[in-house]
């Protein structure tokens, strides 16, 4: 059976370490508003309904996504509401 020498570990680099602790970062904190990160939503629709929105998105001379069409939906029922 063949051996091999135990690796050596890479001494770390101090200048390396220093230049990541003094470029610092942002402290983490909960924003509000329009700028928050969007949370994402899990959306179960039948295969009838897909169908029926991608055949009412596709009548627009540039077709949305179907999130964006989705999306759309959902904040004028918002704003009606």
């Amino acid at each position: 059976m063949a051996l091999r020498a135990k690796p050596q570990q890479q001494q770390p680099d101090d200048r390396r370490i220093n230049e990541l602790i003094e470029k610092g970062g942002t402290v983490a904190r909960r924003e509000n508003g329009d700028t928050a990160k969007p949370m994402l939503v899990q959306l179960r629709l039948s295969r009838d309904v897909i169908q029926r929105i991608d055949r009412t998105r596709k009548k627009r001379t540039v077709p949305p996504s179907r999130h964006s069409w989705i999306l759309e939906a959902l904040l004028d029922k918002l704003n009606a509401e």
